[in-house]
């Protein structure tokens, strides 16, 4: 999770970029308070499209909304415009990544700049949502783990005695 590799991007586009930011920032929140899910379009001339319309998911805005308030309070100066972002201020880029990883939880889709050599990993997510567990349930079961962000979450009603209800597994042995 390294915000240097917002350095490489010109100040014009991460300006721009971060103005973007900050406004969905402002449009989730906004929405949030409505109970409607935020949709965004990332801009093909400043981001990596990863395809179609991103939606947030209001479970992860309810999670994150304290830390996406802090962060737009935080960067108000170059959201709005009013000061540019400056590429080599490590201290603002990594507020910015911060923005970017926030909303990327509450889109559950990455975020990228274009021109930016990102390689943080994969990001995987697993949830199950069941009344009653009488064996063995994961919201995420691997054998192998690539560097990145793996979240796994089980909610169940019940777990009967000896059922096993776990989030992440990432035990080697699944046979």
């Amino acid at each position: 999770m390294d915000p240097i590799t917002l350095a490489g991007i010109t100040a014009v586009a991460l300006s721009e970029g971060v103005r973007f930011l900050y406004d969905q920032a402002g449009e989730v929140l906004r929405n949030f308070r409505e109970r409607r899910a935020a949709t965004a379009t990332l801009p093909p001339e400043l981001f990596e499209a990863p395809g179609g319309e991103l939606v947030a998911d209001l479970d992860a805005v309810t999670e994150l909304e304290p830390e996406l308030r802090v962060l737009r309070r935080d960067l108000g100066e170059y959201g709005q415009g009013v000061d540019p972002v400056d590429p080599g201020d490590a201290e603002v880029l990594a507020l910015v990544d911060a923005l970017r990883r926030t909303l990327e939880a509450i889109y559950g889709a990455p975020i990228v700049f274009r021109g930016e050599s990102r390689t943080d990993g994969v990001r995987v997510r697993g949830e199950v949502d069941v009344k009653e567990v009488r064996g063995y349930v994961a919201g995420i079961r691997a054998r192998n783990a690539a560097s990145g962000d793996i979240a796994g979450a089980v909610r169940a009603d019940s777990v009967e005695e000896g059922g096993q209800a776990v989030g992440v597994d990432l035990r080697g042995d699944l046979g």
